[in-house]
């Protein structure tokens, strides 16, 4: 559920940014606090969703990792690229949106993809 918030939130946020580039004037300051929400609830979002994904995904090693890399790349990607890109504002939007859609989208992946597990309870007496 956390990944379909987080991917409905960064579109909300993409709207939003071709609403206000088509503004002009005063009237654009009203978008100003949204612009500064929508990011941090989308981050919030996908940290949500990176931590519900890692605890279903702790017994399977192998979609742990891969979890956990687009973790990495989804949290530090878009700090690393604020510093590096911080004099292009559009790359750094596309970028940082990429490197976030990892967590979603692995998440869902997962929740697709992974084994079934047997929980203890029905386990196959010999």
């Amino acid at each position: 559920m956390f990944a379909i918030v987080t991917l409905l939130l960064l579109g909300v946020y993409h709207v939003m940014r071709a609403i206000v580039a088509q503004c002009a004037g005063a009237a654009c300051d009203d978008y100003i606090p949204f612009s500064l929400l929508l990011p941090l609830l989308v981050l919030a979002a996908a940290a949500a969703t990176s931590v519900t994904a890692l605890l279903h995904a702790r017994h399977d090693r192998s979609w742990f990792t891969v979890l956990a890399v687009c973790i990495v790349l989804g949290v530090l990607g878009p700090l690393l690229s604020l510093i590096v890109l911080r004099d292009s504002p559009d790359a750094f939007v596309i970028l940082s949106t990429l490197l976030i859609l990892t967590i979603p989208v692995s998440a869902l992946l997962y929740s697709f993809f992974r084994l079934p597990t047997r929980r203890p309870d029905q386990q196959r007496s010999a």
